[in-house]
């Protein structure tokens, strides 16, 4: 499934980043990574909680990764 139709809230682990690879490896999206939807934009953004810490991405680059479900991985909680 897209990260970009990922349900606000829930957990995934990313699979690829298909076209955006680079890029996605350079904001610490890497393949086995966990990630929490928190966040969605107006105009189709994502904001993601990665490892404790926030991080915003446009439509076409959150439509280019690609995640699986995660169940029982508990995320960091921001404050914590």
């Amino acid at each position: 499934m897209r990260l970009s139709s990922w349900p606000l809230g829930d957990s995934a682990r990313i699979v690829s980043a298909g076209t955006a690879m680079l890029r996605a490896r350079e904001l610490g999206l890497r393949p086995g990574a966990i990630v929490r939807i928190t966040q969605r934009t107006l105009f189709g953004g994502t904001v993601l909680d990665v490892s404790g810490s926030r991080l915003a991405l446009d439509r076409v680059t959150a439509n280019n990764i690609v995640v699986e479900p995660v169940t029982g991985v508990p995320m960091p909680r921001s404050g914590q």
